[in-house]
């Protein structure tokens, strides 16, 4: 699934049709019924952690009521850069805004742990009606252009992906939603203080959470702690904090589980400053051979007792795991 800074790309990309009406749809979505959007105006659009959520309104508002934009002071200055100048995406999927410029949005190649139960097959009344978007594995969102089959299948064919939802609006672009699931809501779920790229995310709750007696690789993809935190951001901040993805959360100094949070927030916001400065995301062992100080790394899949396993990648050399022992003294 596409973590928190993609899916914050996916909320600007779709910005941009904010105020117009929809006129035509398509896609393959059987419980969504796509043709039930037509003729709604889409009036909001919101991000939550790894979720989209879209209002859409059977009359075209002015402005739609308590709606505004999520507070994200550490990108502001990046999503102004990415307003300003749409080529400095520099993804490599090629799309296209409303105007016609090229924003590209790419695919992200891992899944996600979290799974949820989609209820609500078509909107209720005549208020405000937010779709939640959920992406999965490969799940992305194309704008005035179509995801173009890369490689054959296992069958040697060569067919193109097929979108979940189109929305062709009546400004003359359109926007094609891939490898999701939908369902309608009377409101966006939204709770900025566990949402990773949030001004409001809340780092006693995080300290809290990551403080249990679990692996704390296990604790990080918690979105109810994390939310937006995938298997990327996973690998990569326990790498920089030095920290196994096996050791006890319970078993980590304060100091050590304080850096762990910073280094959260902080790779979390570089990678989507990154994305509209256009500088791709280098990892140092996430899917790598080799840590950048050179030693072997690990792979294996961690996860909770019947629950799902994630492939994890790690150094033991600069990652030691420790004893269950809490390190309280080592930083004392």
């Amino acid at each position: 699934m596409p973590e928190g800074p993609l899916v914050r790309k996916f909320h600007h990309l779709i910005s941009p049709f904010v105020g117009q009406q929809v006129v035509k749809t398509g896609g393959s979505s059987k419980k969504l019924q796509p043709a039930g959007l037509q003729s709604l105006w889409l009036q909001d659009t919101q991000v939550h952690g790894k979720k989209l959520f879209l209002r859409f309104d059977p009359d075209e508002e002015m402005e739609a009521p308590g709606s505004s934009p999520p507070p994200e002071p550490p990108q502001k200055e990046a999503q102004k850069e990415g307003a300003a100048d749409p080529k400095q995406a520099g993804e490599p999927s090629g799309q296209k805004t409303p105007d016609g410029s090229s924003q590209p949005a790419e695919l992200n190649p891992q899944g996600d742990d979290e799974s949820e139960c989609l209820e609500g097959d078509a909107p209720a009344g005549d208020a405000g009606r937010w779709l939640r978007v959920s992406f999965g594995l490969f799940g992305s969102v194309w704008v005035n252009e179509f995801s173009r089959a890369k490689k054959a299948n296992k069958r040697g064919d060569w067919r193109d992906p097929s979108p979940r939802l189109v929305l062709y609006f009546g400004g003359g672009g359109f926007l094609a939603f891939y490898n999701c699931q939908m369902s309608w809501s009377s409101s966006p779920v939204v709770t900025p203080a566990c949402d990773i790229l949030s001004e409001k995310f809340h780092r006693g709750q995080a300290l809290e959470a990551l403080g249990q007696a679990q692996p704390v690789c296990y604790t990080l993809l918690d979105q109810r702690y994390f939310s937006g935190l995938g298997n990327i951001i996973k690998n990569e901040v326990l790498y920089r904090a030095g920290i196994h993805p096996l050791s006890l959360g319970s078993a980590l100094s304060a100091p050590r589980r304080e850096a762990l949070v910073d280094h959260v927030v902080e790779f979390s916001t570089a990678w989507l400053q990154g994305k509209f400065q256009g500088r791709p995301q280098h990892t140092q062992v996430y899917q790598k051979e080799q840590c950048p100080a050179g030693h072997q790394v690990m792979k294996e899949a961690f996860g909770p007792p019947g629950g799902f396993q994630r492939v994890t990648w790690w150094c033991p050399q600069c990652q030691p795991q420790l004893s269950e022992e809490p390190e309280q003294r080592q930083f004392s």
